[in-house]
C-alpha cells in the first residue's frame, strides 16, 4: 500500500488519502456571512414640501394658528373648531391638530409626532421659490440637510421635483439637486443606476396608493399622495436622503364656500397615511442606541410656502397679519412641539431664539434664523456642532433634547 501511495506523491497528500479511502480531516469552517453592524444614526431623512402659489395655506387648516380655534369667530377661515383638538403639553407653545375620527393627525405614528410651528420669514405672495425661510445667511436649508445626511450614503442626496425650490448651497453639499419633472422621470433616475428591477420596489402599488388617496381627491392631492408614497419606498430602500415636492399649488379664496372641508380632510388623511406607511419600516442605514429605528422616527417633514394667507378673514386674503409667514416642522422630538411666536388678527409677534417665548422685542431675522437652525438640528439628530457648521444663529429656545 505504501508503494501505491508513493506512485501518487506528486498528486499530494489529499490524492493519496483518497486512493486509500481515507477522508480528509475536517478543517476550520468558513466564517458565516455576517452583515456589518449598522452605525448609530447621525441624520434623519427629509421631506420638504413647498406650498408655493398659496399651497401653504391648506396646512393652516391642519394645524391652525391657536387663536383661530381658541377665539373662534364665524368670520374666520375655518370650518368648525370642533374639528381641531388641543394636543399641546406646554401652554407656552399651544398646538391644535385636525381630527381624523377619534384621533388627531399623526397620533400614535412615531414616538414624538406633533410638529413645531415656527413663525419665521415674510409673506412672499406669489412665487414658486419662497426664500425668506429656506435661505439663511447665504446657506440653503435643503443643501445643508444634504451635507448633514452624508452618513446615510443615499444613492441620490436630494431629489427635486420641479418646479420647486430653492435648494441653495452649503459646505459639503452637492452643488445642485437631482431634478425630475414627474414620477416616471424620478423612477428612471434610479433604474438607470440600479437596473430595471428596482422600479417595482419604487413605484407605488395600487394597494399602497389606495391607502393614501381618499375618495374624491383632486389631482393636486393625488400628486402629493403619490410622491409621498414614492418617498416612503425610496427611504425604505435607503436610496434617498431628501426630496423636495411642490404641494397643493393654486390660489384659493374663501375655501369653505365650496369644498374646503373635504380638501383639508383629504390633506390630513394623506399626511397621516405617509407616516403610517413609514411606521411599518425600519431605517436601513443606521440604528439608534444599537436598536432598530422606525422610519417614522427618522424622517423629518418640513412645510414652507410663499403665503399662509390670512386665517382671520373668511375670504382667505393673500395678505397676512404683520406680513407673517411660518414653517411647519415635524422634528421627531428634537424640537419642542407647538407654536413659536403668535399670530393674531392684524398682528404678528416673533419669538425669542434663546428662550422660545413669545417676545415683542424679537426680530424677524432672529426668529427666522432660529427656525432655520432648529430644522437643521432635527435633521442632524441633535448635533449642535454640526448645525454650527452652517449657521451661528442662536436657537436654544426651540430645542427639546
Amino acid at each position: 500500500m505504501r508503494s501505491r501511495c508513493s506512485a501518487v506523491l506528486l498528486l499530494g497528500l489529499a490524492a493519496c488519502n483518497q486512493l486509500l479511502g481515507i477522508e480528509d480531516p475536517p478543517g476550520p469552517a468558513d466564517p458565516p456571512d455576517v452583515p456589518p453592524v449598522p452605525s448609530e444614526c447621525t441624520a434623519q431623512r427629509l421631506v420638504h414640501l413647498i406650498g408655493s402659489d398659496a399651497g401653504l395655506a391648506w396646512f393652516t387648516l391642519v394645524w391652525p394658528a391657536p387663536a383661530v380655534i381658541s377665539n373662534f369667530q364665524p368670520t374666520f377661515a375655518y370650518d368648525n373648531p370642533a374639528e381641531a383638538a388641543y394636543v399641546a403639553s406646554d401652554p407656552a407653545h399651544p398646538l391644535y391638530a385636525r381630527r381624523i375620527g377619534s384621533r388627531t393627525v399623526w397620533d400614535g405614528l412615531g414616538t414624538a409626532p406633533d410638529p413645531s410651528v415656527l413663525v419665521a420669514g415674510v409673506n412672499e405672495t406669489f412665487t414658486t421659490q419662497p426664500q425668506s425661510i429656506a435661505i439663511n445667511g447665504g446657506v440653503g436649508l435643503v443643501a445643508a440637510a444634504a451635507a448633514i445626511q452624508a452618513s446615510l450614503a443615499p444613492r441620490i442626496a436630494v431629489l427635486q421635483i420641479s418646479p420647486t425650490g430653492p435648494y441653495g448651497s452649503a459646505p459639503g453639499a452637492p452643488a445642485q439637486p437631482t431634478t425630475a419633472s414627474n414620477l416616471d422621470t424620478a423612477i428612471a433616475l434610479f433604474t438607470f443606476m440600479l437596473g430595471a428591477e428596482i422600479e417595482a420596489q419604487l413605484r407605488p402599488s395600487a394597494a399602497q396608493l389606495a391607502s393614501y388617496i381618499p375618495p374624491g381627491a383632486l389631482q393636486r392631492e393625488i400628486d402629493l399622495a403619490t410622491y409621498l408614497a414614492f418617498a416612503a419606498n425610496a427611504f425604505r430602500l435607503g436610496l434617498l436622503g431628501s426630496i423636495m415636492v411642490p404641494t397643493l399649488r393654486g390660489d384659493v379664496h374663501n375655501p369653505f364656500a365650496t369644498d374646503g372641508t373635504q380638501r383639508v380632510n383629504n390633506l390630513t388623511a394623506i399626511l397621516d397615511a405617509f407616516y403610517r406607511d413609514l411606521s411599518t419600516s425600519r431605517e436601513v442605514a443606521c440604528v439608534r442606541n444599537g436598536e432598530p429605528l422606525s422610519l417614522a422616527d427618522n424622517v423629518v417633514l418640513i412645510v414652507i410656502g410663499d403665503t399662509p394667507k390670512n386665517s382671520f378673514v373668511t375670504d382667505w386674503s393673500d395678505g397676512t397679519p404683520g406680513n407673517s409667514n411660518w414653517m411647519y416642522l415635524r422634528s421627531n422630538g428634537f424640537t419642542r412641539p407647538g407654536w413659536f411666536g403668535q399670530i393674531l388678527p392684524g398682528t404678528r409677534t416673533n419669538w425669542n431664539p434663546t428662550t422660545g417665548a413669545v417676545d415683542p422685542a424679537a426680530t424677524v431675522a432672529s426668529s427666522t434664523g432660529a427656525a432655520f437652525a432648529g430644522a437643521l438640528y432635527a435633521i442632524a439628530r441633535g448635533n449642535k456642532v454640526m448645525v454650527q457648521s452652517f449657521t451661528n444663529m442662536p436657537f436654544d429656545g426651540v430645542i427639546l433634547r
